[in-house]
């Protein structure tokens, strides 16, 4: 079905950013180059994460549910248990925790083994084999590493772990957007495979309006707005890599709820 035809869609919101890569990257949408160069151009720089997912046998004893570190492996970890319906009934002995890697070992990580085929420019999607062999270690490894420690956030007042019983991983190479106030000139960006990476840090929270870099708004209407759209198309892109507000899951709501109002005023302002 054609965008614009009759019989076909009114408009159509894209939400993963991939979707503005091209053809090499396998959640490319073929979307035409005039957006997607927008797209990208208000993307900036992303921001790469690693996750691991571990299993101990039984309780662990950690006594919190979240903990962030100042760590160069680990920045972040969660246990899964303390969300309502997360753990299946057959696995509530065991004890999950979702560990999440810092922007700059991420980085390392693609640069060691890239996303792209430096021949080719294909795709090289994330093989179970290298996720567990590689990051999945690397990040249990740091986070029972903290936890034991004397310096750690326990103080070493946990001797010991239970066995770890599951590993897994996944590679998010484009997990968040970088903060807006990072520019092209930013210490910590990097270009890795034809793409651009940052690994500065800001404060996530409270969720605020972030000013809007000078060369990522195409007009005044883009600068104000958090998603971007070609009326003639009726092609929308929303989510937190077009969002005007802090990195994280709020900023990608605001986004989404901004462009389906302005679909909403549009559409009502059509039937009139």
């Amino acid at each position: 079905v054609i965008l614009g035809d009759p019989c076909g869609y009114d408009g159509i919101i894209l939400t993963d950013v991939s979707s503005s890569f091209g053809k090499w990257h396998r959640a490319s949408a073929g979307v035409p180059e005039s957006f997607a160069t927008r797209v990208r151009r208000r993307v900036g720089a992303r921001v790469p994460l690693f996750s691991a997912m571990i299993a101990f046998e039984t309780e662990s004893g950690i006594p919190v549910d979240a903990v962030s570190f100042d760590n160069d492996i680990v920045w972040f970890a969660a246990k899964s248990n303390s969300k309502p319906g997360m753990i299946p009934e057959k696995d509530a002995s065991k004890e999950c925790w979702t560990i999440v890697s810092t922007p700059e070992y991420a980085m390392a990580k693609i640069e060691e083994t890239p996303m792209q085929d430096p021949k080719t420019g294909e795709f090289i999607p994330q093989s179970k084999e290298y996720l567990t062999t590689v990051p999945g270690p690397d990040l249990s490894k740091e986070f029972c590493t903290e936890i034991l420690s004397l310096d750690g956030i326990l103080n070493g007042s946990l001797k010991e772990l239970p066995k770890i019983v599951f590993l897994d991983a996944q590679r998010w190479g484009s997990a968040m957007p970088c903060h807006r106030q990072l520019t092209k000139d930013s210490e910590t960006r990097k270009i890795i495979s034809g793409v651009p990476y940052d690994s500065g840090r800001a404060s996530l929270a409270p969720t605020k309006l972030e000013r809007c870099r000078g060369d990522e708004c195409d007009n005044n209407e883009d600068r104000g707005r958090s998603f971007l759209v070609d009326e003639g198309l009726m092609l929308l892109q929303a989510g937190d890599m077009m969002s005007s507000y802090t990195p994280g899951l709020e900023g990608a709501a605001l986004s989404g709820y901004d462009a389906a109002e302005y679909l909403a005023s549009l559409f009502c302002d059509s039937s009139n």
